[in-house]
This record gives C-alpha cells, sequence and structure tokens, in this order.
C-alpha cells in the first residue's frame, strides 16, 4: 500500500489536530507538515513533497484559494482538497475553475475527508453531494438548446460514460462495469470533452453532473 504524504492546513487548532490524529490512524496517511495559515501552507509545499494538500478555505494572511492558485501555477497537477463550513456556490466555481480537484464540507465526518484524499490521489475529482447540488441547475432556453444539440453529437457509449461520470465513478470503475479497457475509457472522454468544446479540469465533471446527475 503506498503511503500518501499530505499538507494540512486550518487556523483552528482543535481542529487541525484533530484532523491530523484521524489521518495518522490510517496506514496510507502520513503528514508531512501542518501550517495555520494559507501562507504558512504555501511555503510547507515549497519545502515538503506532498502528494495531496488539504486547505481550509477560510484562513488568515492568504486564504485556502489563493493559497491554491500560488500552488496550482507551480504545480498544475497538484490534488489539492479545500474544505469549507459554507455551503455557498461561488467558492465551489472559483475551486473547479482553478482545477481544485476535491471540496469538502468540515461537517461531514473525517472519512469524507479520507475519501476525498483518496479520490484526489488518483487523479479523480471528489465533491461532497450537498455541494454538488450547486451543479445541478438547469441551463437558461438558448444554451441549453446548444447544449442538447452538442449532445446528440454523442455516441450511446459516449452518453453511457457521461452518465457514469456524474456518479462520481472512476476510470477504472467505469471500465470495469463496462467491460473495456481504462485507455478506452480514457480515449472516450477526450473525445466528449472535444465534442463538446470543454476545457479545464474538472470541465468534464461538471457538464456530468448539469445534464446527466
Amino acid at each position: 500500500m503506498k503511503q500518501l504524504n499530505l499538507i494540512i492546513a486550518d487556523d483552528h487548532p482543535i481542529f487541525l489536530k484533530g484532523l491530523r490524529e484521524g489521518l495518522e490512524m490510517e496506514d496510507d496517511f502520513k503528514v508531512v507538515a501542518q501550517a495555520n495559515n494559507g501562507l504558512e501552507a504555501w511555503h510547507a509545499v515549497q519545502t515538503h513533497r506532498a502528494d495531496v494538500v488539504v486547505l481550509d478555505i477560510d484562513m488568515p494572511r492568504m486564504n485556502g484559494l489563493e493559497a491554491a492558485e500560488k500552488m496550482l501555477e507551480q504545480n498544475p497537477k497538484l490534488p489539492i482538497i479545500l474544505l469549507t463550513m459554507h455551503k455557498e456556490k461561488a467558492p465551489l466555481l472559483k475551486a473547479l475553475e482553478l482545477g481544485i480537484c476535491g471540496y469538502v464540507l468540515k461537517e461531514n465526518a473525517v472519512t469524507d475527508i479520507m475519501h476525498a484524499i483518496r479520490m484526489v490521489a488518483e487523479g479523480n475529482p471528489y465533491i461532497s453531494p450537498e455541494m454538488s447540488a450547486f451543479l445541478l441547475r438547469k441551463p437558461q432556453t438558448v444554451q441549453k438548446q446548444k447544449t442538447q444539440e452538442a449532445m446528440e453529437l454523442l455516441t450511446p457509449a459516449e452518453r453511457q460514460i457521461t452518465q457514469l461520470i456524474a456518479q462520481y465513478k472512476t476510470s477504472k470503475e467505469i471500465a470495469d462495469e463496462l467491460f473495456i479497457s481504462e485507455k478506452t475509457v480514457f480515449n472516450h472522454r477526450m473525445n466528449i470533452s472535444k465534442k463538446l468544446n470543454l476545457t479545464g479540469k474538472n470541465s468534464l465533471l461538471r457538464f456530468a453532473l448539469e445534464h446527466f446527475a
């Protein structure tokens, strides 16, 4: 079992202590650094190799979004999870635009954060189900028509894969369910994104949640 090196940051000492203790009870997690604000987290990323970074969104000196943006400018493939106490749409959309992999409500159990860490470490996005509702808005009439026209370009197999993406299925899970290879799933994902003119790290997930969830 590969051990994941984690950097965690939160300005609430009690929460940070509890999170660290919970994570370190798992054999596959190792907290290599912790920080009390976004600036400290940024410096920690410069001095430690992290497989996943977990940031509270509301921190002094540099908030989680600002810290994540700087980290992703330096390493666009770094898996980052944001923790939030607020069920607000704007920060979630901003996080998705930046290419942040995970977005988790702090009110959920630590096991939810653990699940998110394992998901993003494997290259899969994770959003708390309560937050996914913000992505299920109905498109406006003109946009809806354009979207419908675009979806008609998808083959039945591509539609099926998009539906499974909306269920947060990983590429491996999709491959196993459809009895195809992961490479075939990857090729389908690329074709879907190309047909729908989707760009950005989380654009396909967002589209799938909006139209197939």
